[in-house]
């Protein structure tokens, strides 16, 4: 795999987000994903696309009317270039298989190390669609996450007696505390993009000293 961190062990990590139709997994479901692979520098793999891709809702009358205003997403239009949720795990399954992953001595395929923003939502909604054993299967437990790592930063700031870096810590203010445009908000794609060059800014603050 090119330009991995050693550390990664042939993992790859990808950034991803999810916009749903509501915050309750289970009940509420994915209608966009995006996973985006990166390189050793937090910047996005150029021999590879992304999965990007929209599903329409088995259970549209489920929507909460708030994220739907907020993601701005149309069923009418998912309805016509969106995919089943059985046909998306096809395509994501297809997908894992041209990222290209090695695998180990026991025959298993090395997966994905997740990086998001807030990422336990992401990861409860990916589990209801895929199930426990198949998100396993793809996806390695250790995963980074944006909002916690200011988090980190804001405590270790309150222990030094520092000026506290993040007010807020949704994706919005931290990419406007860091000088990152975001200009399609809520889209997958560009939320994926974003919380990227987040946690890459926020490496390159150095966690140490």
């Amino acid at each position: 795999m090119k330009n991995a961190m050693i550390h990664w062990n042939g993992d790859q990590m990808c950034v991803i987000d999810t916009e749903t139709t509501g915050l309750v997994a289970g009940w509420h479901e994915i209608i966009q994903i995006c996973i985006l692979p990166l390189d050793s520098n937090i910047k996005p793999r150029k021999d590879v696309m992304p999965f990007y891709i929209e599903m329409i809702p088995e259970y549209p009358e489920r929507a909460s009317p708030e994220a739907m205003t907020i993601n701005k997403l149309d069923f009418a239009k998912i309805a016509q270039r969106g995919h089943d949720r059985e046909k998306a795990k096809d395509l994501l399954e297809e997908w894992m298989n041209r990222l290209g992953l090695p695998y180990t001595t026991y025959g298993n395929r090395k997966r994905v190390i997740p990086l998001g923003q807030n990422y336990a939502f992401d990861q409860a909604q990916i589990k209801s669609w895929l199930g426990e054993e198949t998100y396993s299967e793809y996806f390695a437990h250790r995963y980074r996450d944006t909002l916690q790592t200011a988090n980190y930063l804001n405590d270790r700031a309150g222990m030094h007696a520092e000026k506290v870096p993040f007010n807020k810590t949704t994706l919005s203010w931290l990419c406007n505390k860091l000088n990152i445009e975001n200009l399609k908000a809520h889209d997958a794609l560009a939320d994926c993009m974003a919380t990227a060059e987040v946690y890459r800014k926020l490496l390159m603050q150095g966690l140490l000293g």
